[in-house]
């Protein structure tokens, strides 16, 4: 009952009706679409307004992305469903972050059949997100979710990373339901523990634990309205959120690495052999890095086998823009009979 109570001590029952439907307005054709979307691009200009300044924000971010992808992802309230609503939308997402982030690093987790399964571990590489969800548009999304056991891989995947890193995980959550093999409570407490912030994007509806968690964690929470809400609440997550009083603050080692492209010397390339795909590629054009002189395809990324931070002066020009950003534009309207004036 406390919750139903307002600022004035009464309850919401006893406030005025109002009618909150007379805001949509039809155009000429009979369409609210373009109410929709002026209420949209106000709620994202309120988005960068509402912005704290001068505070200290999480630069070096390790975000981890939960895609539900149970049987509820196949419905078609988002053309042409869900699921590849959802894969586009993220896809869009990589590219932003990764400009906003650029020494940051994302990994992707797909849950479904009760089971999770760890599609790219932590990378920089903006192109290989991008090709792992093209490849996983192809799947049909089954089984149900489970948010526990999707919490607890991330859980495992983060606890592990620097202090002075964020710890992130996004939740993109279209089911009402999660199927879990224990006390979810016990993993909140774990993810508290290890400073994780967790944040949600529901497809469907508010659900009351994934909203507990997000608070209890600092995390953010929201229900999208359409397509267009969906890809305006990631462009917010992929601004650095603020950092919390557990983040330390350390002095980092960084290297910025030699690039070389010499058509005859040939040579094979350190990440794509960490990560799996045979003995690494063959190339002539890369990065060396400073101290152990091995070769990267790309950068930013964080050593291999020195575990330095590999990276160039613009990447650290423009993960410092957040901590001193452009006042927002002022919008004026324009006066239909003022004298049109021409510049060259």
């Amino acid at each position: 009952m406390d919750g139903e109570k307002m600022v004035d001590g009464g309850y919401r029952w006893e406030k005025a009706y109002e009618k909150s439907w007379e805001v949509l307005e039809q155009d000429d054709a009979g369409s609210i679409q373009s109410s929709v979307a002026a209420i949209t691009h106000l709620a994202k200009r309120k988005h960068i307004s509402d912005r704290v300044k001068g505070v200290r924000l999480g630069i070096l971010r390790h975000l981890c992305i939960l895609l539900d992808c149970s049987s509820v992802m196949i419905e078609k309230d988002l053309l042409p469903s869900r699921f590849i609503s959802v894969i586009k939308a993220l896809s869009l997402f990589v590219d932003d972050f990764f400009d906003q982030n650029p020494i940051s690093q994302i990994s992707i987790i797909t849950a479904k059949d009760k089971k999770t399964d760890k599609l790219v571990d932590f990378t920089g590489s903006a192109r290989k997100h991008k090709e792992f969800l093209k490849a996983i548009a192809e799947e049909i999304p089954s089984g149900e979710f489970s948010l526990q056991n999707s919490l607890e891989t991330a859980n495992e995947m983060l606890r592990h990373m620097p202090s002075h890193s964020s710890r992130e995980v996004l939740v993109i959550m279209g089911s009402l339901s999660t199927c879990d093999p224990g006390d979810i409570e016990e993993s909140l407490e774990i993810l508290k523990r290890n400073n994780i912030r967790c944040n949600f994007i529901a497809l469907s509806a508010e659900m009351y634990i994934c909203k507990r968690i997000a608070k209890a964690t600092n995390g953010k929470y929201a229900v999208i309205i359409d397509e267009d809400d969906l890809k305006t609440l990631l462009s917010v997550f992929a601004l650095p959120p603020v950092a919390t009083t557990q983040l330390s603050a350390n002095l980092i080692r960084m290297g910025f690495p030699k690039r070389i492209e010499d058509a005859k010397s040939w040579s094979f390339c350190i990440c794509h052999m960490k990560h799996g795909e045979g003995i690494g590629k063959l190339t002539c054009v890369g990065f060396i890095c400073p101290q152990c002189n091995f070769k990267y395809c790309f950068v930013p990324m964080e050593c291999q086998i020195c575990g330095l931070v590999l990276a160039s002066a613009p990447h650290l020009a423009r993960s410092y823009q957040h901590l001193y950003p452009i006042l927002p534009f002022e919008e004026k309207a324009i006066d239909k009979h003022m004298k049109k004036e021409y510049f060259l």
